[in-house]
């Protein structure tokens, strides 16, 4: 398949450059360059046709009735135009009015086979007083992009960016732009304009702010790319997550351009899966909303390549191991409990996923905002569990299936924790207090990060070790548990 691609996109490139006068009434043109000189190679979309531009930076493409944009994958070493944290990679196609569309990118200063990425989800803003804590979070977003001084930083939001509240969208770009680096949205369930007559009016609102709904570029020797896979249902707040055949379509022809074997990123809002493999299907509200109903078509799309799916939208932090060479990440929210507490349903708290990619090598982590890189668990003592009273419990909210974790007793290893599931302490406390939640359906999500290990000795220094798939250490200590 990703072979015959590359030959269709070769044919349709000779037909549209030689013969596009005779076989379109009308086409998009332009030039991409950088310092007045044009950029080779630079593959442009208008969301459904591709094309890359020639030695003088020049591109054609033909005109598409229900195109909304004609933009870049942006290439690695550049970068596009932005206003604060908007990058402007795009431009809206004003049809009948302008065939022309040039780009004017930037050398990137900094060397982009080394950079890093942060990928929030779910702030969800509902009203003008969660900006306080909102701007809480992005202060340490603000001290953490200090620490990358002089490196190439960029942001992903996974989308819910506000709660139906599309009045709040200047109230977030002001916030954010503070971090004055470029983020990248993705489009959530509650970015959507709700009560429209067809999916398609669903995502008009989001792009006349933000852009295209699906893109890509790239930096260094990664390729990213976002997806809308939140398909509205026309029903009041009735969603699916599905992936329209119009973006599979665009997606294994953008991937054409790309090296097999390549490091690649999918944003997306809804999971692809909750769990590692497939369940049975059912028509219930947690299976159509919650996760990809069409995800195996986009897993065989990305099966040439090592993939990273950077999902959010479940409110709790998990990590599945798909396959060797595709990793999701669900992102914990950083609006916790919708603003009502500091950590989330599954116990994490609010913060952010930080990845760092050195050529085609990823490693990654979740940042607690207001607590070092370190801070990785939370540990609760013997009688935390009613079913397990026992024993002592640890909650891991990074964790994967390559991680070990350990207790020890006055300084001596006792041996592995069990794994098993329920509700984070901290959160199921939280949650039970109706009275202080604005939100009384809030309830406290059994997770799958959970550990547990029966001490020997009550009265021991207790302490539990885990060690991440890339050999970090963590510790916490149950007599010092901050």
């Amino acid at each position: 398949m990703h072979c015959y691609l590359k030959y269709m996109k070769a044919v349709s490139t000779l037909i549209i450059c030689f013969f596009a006068p005779a076989l379109f009434a009308q086409t998009i043109s332009g030039k991409v360059s950088c310092d007045g000189k044009g950029i080779k190679d630079v593959v442009v979309t208008d969301g459904i046709h591709f094309a890359q531009t020639n030695h003088k930076g020049e591109y054609i493409i033909p005109m598409t009735d229900n195109a909304s944009f004609v933009y870049l994958s942006t290439p690695a070493g550049y970068l596009p135009q932005r206003e604060y944290s908007m990058p402007l990679f795009y431009q809206p196609i004003q049809t009948g009015k302008v065939t022309g569309y040039d780009f004017e990118l930037k050398r990137n200063p900094y060397d982009d086979n080394t950079h890093t990425f942060m990928v929030h989800a779910d702030a969800q803003l509902f009203k003008k007083d969660n900006l306080q804590p909102y701007n809480q979070i992005l202060d340490d977003c603000i001290d953490f992009i200090e620490t990358k001084k002089g490196k190439e930083i960029f942001g992903i939001d996974c989308g819910d960016l506000v709660g139906d509240k599309p009045e709040l969208y200047p109230d977030y770009i002001r916030s954010l732009n503070r971090l004055d680096i470029p983020f990248y949205r993705v489009i959530g369930n509650h970015d959507m304009t709700l009560y429209g007559r067809s999916h398609e009016t669903s995502y008009r609102k989001f792009e006349e702010i933000f852009g295209p709904s699906y893109y890509s570029f790239n930096k260094g020797k990664a390729h990213y790319i976002v997806l809308n896979d939140v398909f509205y249902l026309a029903r009041d707040y009735f969603y699916a997550g599905y992936i329209e055949e119009k973006l599979l379509s665009w997606l294994e022809q953008d991937l054409s351009y790309i090296k097999e074997g390549s490091l690649v990123f999918v944003a997306m809002h809804i999971p692809s899966r909750l769990e590692v493999g497939q369940i049975p299907f059912e028509y219930s509200n947690a299976n159509i909303a919650g996760r990809v109903s069409n995800a195996a078509f986009l897993y065989e799309i990305l099966k040439p390549y090592r993939a990273h799916l950077l999902t959010g939208h479940t409110h709790y932090n998990r990590n599945l191991e798909h396959s060797e060479q595709l990793f999701e990440h669900i992102t914990a929210a950083v609006c916790g409990t919708w603003w009502q507490g500091t950590v989330c349903l599954d116990g994490t708290p609010q913060g952010y996923g930080v990845y760092e990619v050195d050529n085609d090598h990823v490693t990654w982590y979740f940042k607690s905002a207001g607590f070092p890189k370190e801070y990785q668990m939370r540990a609760y003592a013997p009688g935390s569990s009613k079913e397990y009273p026992d024993d002592v419990i640890a909650n891991i909210w990074n964790w994967d299936v390559k991680w070990k974790v350990e207790w020890l007793e006055n300084g001596k290893v006792m041996g592995e924790m069990i794994r098993f599931s329920m509700c984070d302490p901290a959160a199921e406390a939280l949650c039970a207090d109706k009275e202080k939640l604005e939100f009384k359906w809030i309830s406290a999500t059994p997770n799958e990060h959970m550990f547990r290990a029966t001490v020997k000795d009550k009265n021991a220094k207790i302490e539990v070790i885990a060690t991440d798939r890339f050999g970090n250490i963590y510790r916490a200590n149950l007599n010092n548990n901050k």
